[in-house]
């Protein structure tokens, strides 16, 4: 029986917690994971919304998501993009002046890709110290102005929704 005075929400996330027989799906890395680890069905290393899959179906897509992918590089590079822009809460700045109708997860994994985008078309270079630093400042990223700007634009449309 439920505890009196639940909230819908507050009973569905004690169902998601309480049933070890599902588990979080994350089609960009192509992991599972348990409803603990996400919490809010976002996935924990690229921030992309996940879908729940049965025990079953968890194990089989991990077995094949290992025989099938690459290595879990460009996860980690998206995640290093992600940790340079947002840092010293600029990811944060970026939302509140934007004001987007999508959670700050979806806006952060759009953004991230975005730079990763303009990485590879050259508007946006990231430097990176030669070994690991616990200096931030090495870790940084070079970008065209103008265009970051404009292309930060076109993901936002009229209505305030990222696209």
């Amino acid at each position: 029986m439920a505890p009196r005075g639940s909230s819908p929400d507050a009973l569905l996330q004690m169902a998601k917690t309480a049933s070890p027989k599902t588990y979080l799906w994350c089609q960009n890395c192509r992991r599972s994971y348990s409803h603990a680890d996400a919490p809010t069905d976002v996935c924990p290393v690229c921030a992309a919304p996940m879908r729940q899959i049965g025990r079953f179906a968890a194990i089989a897509r991990g077995f094949m998501a290992n025989e099938l992918s690459a290595s879990p590089l460009e996860a980690k590079h998206r995640q290093l993009i992600r940790l340079i822009w947002t840092r010293n809460g600029m990811g944060e700045r970026y939302y509140g002046v934007l004001a987007p109708d999508i959670p700050y997860d979806r806006f952060e994994a759009r953004v991230t890709g975005l730079l990763a985008r303009g990485a590879e078309e050259g508007w946006v270079r990231f430097v990176f110290p030669p070994a690991p630093t616990p200096d931030e400042s090495a870790y940084r990223l070079e970008l065209d102005e103008e265009r970051f700007v404009r292309e930060l634009a076109a993901l936002v449309d009229g209505s305030g929704e990222a696209k």
